[in-house]
């Protein structure tokens, strides 16, 4: 969840669903990423989930899990080129940067007592969109979709929105150990996926992430995930291509609504 080009005080609201995808309510939280020799000492300060109203018993399940977060987290990072280690002690595990500003990580937060997955990707210097899942092992928790602003700017709000017009941007392709190969100009209607006879999944949406899996050829997958940011009007994504169950390429794309 964190990259060097995200260093200082920031505000982060998590908007946390069920693995069924019913919202369940928002956590702010604070996030410190201060330089302290060859780490960075990283203090996340969780408040209590701002529940929704109505939500079903499931959902209420969700809350009480993420209730036991609440408070203040430290672990320290430590940057090893591409690569990311969290070396603890509330979290542990690792990370890559597949360009300035976006990082896939996956680990456990050893004091709250679960394994996650994350993502985070800036769609400008001042904001990052933000996400991920917390599991039991294999069994999903719960999914978190979120956006952080440097703290002066207040805690920030993400609409739980799906694209939707005329977009345009860049996408990047990166090998798997993180060289840009190729960056090509991209325009899409409807940002949206649709089965074709090459390709066979399935998707889900979590308010304005939107997850895919999918079947492309014969021995390749992708792992495909989208956030919608209606505050900047951007777009932004992330793909993992795996052929024969090894990563082959990723696209990394950000793109802008027309005007």
């Amino acid at each position: 969840m964190t990259t060097p080009s995200f260093l200082g005080d920031w505000l982060v609201s998590e908007y946390v669903y069920t693995p069924a995808g019913e919202y369940a309510g928002v956590i702010h939280q604070r996030r410190k990423l201060q330089p302290q020799g060859d780490v960075i000492r990283v203090i996340q300060i969780c408040e209590p989930v701002k529940v929704a109203d109505g939500i079903s018993a499931k959902a209420q399940e969700v809350v009480d899990v993420m209730n036991k977060r609440v408070g203040e987290f430290v672990f320290d990072l430590k940057i090893v080129g591409k690569a990311r280690h969290y070396l603890g002690e509330d979290v542990v595990g690792g990370g890559f940067s597949w360009r300035d500003g976006v990082l896939t990580a996956r680990g456990m937060w050893t004091r709250f007592g679960y394994n996650f997955t994350s993502f985070s990707m800036l769609v400008n210097p001042n904001r990052q969109v933000t996400g991920g899942k917390f599991f039991n092992a294999n069994e999903e928790v719960a999914t978190i979709v979120g956006v952080g602003v440097p703290e002066n700017e207040g805690f920030p709000i993400l609409e739980p929105t799906q694209p939707g017009g005329d977009y345009q941007g860049e996408r990047y392709l990166i090998s798997p150990d993180g060289e840009l190969l190729e960056t090509i100009a991209i325009t899409a209607n409807d940002v949206t996926f649709n089965e074709t006879e090459g390709m066979r999944g399935r998707q889900k949406q979590y308010g304005a992430l939107r997850e895919i899996e999918a079947v492309t050829a014969p021995g390749e997958t992708v792992s495909w995930l989208e956030v919608n940011d209606e505050t900047t009007g951007m777009v932004a994504g992330l793909c993992k291509w795996n052929r024969d169950e090894k990563l082959h390429h990723v696209h990394v794309y950000l793109l802008r609504k027309s005007s």
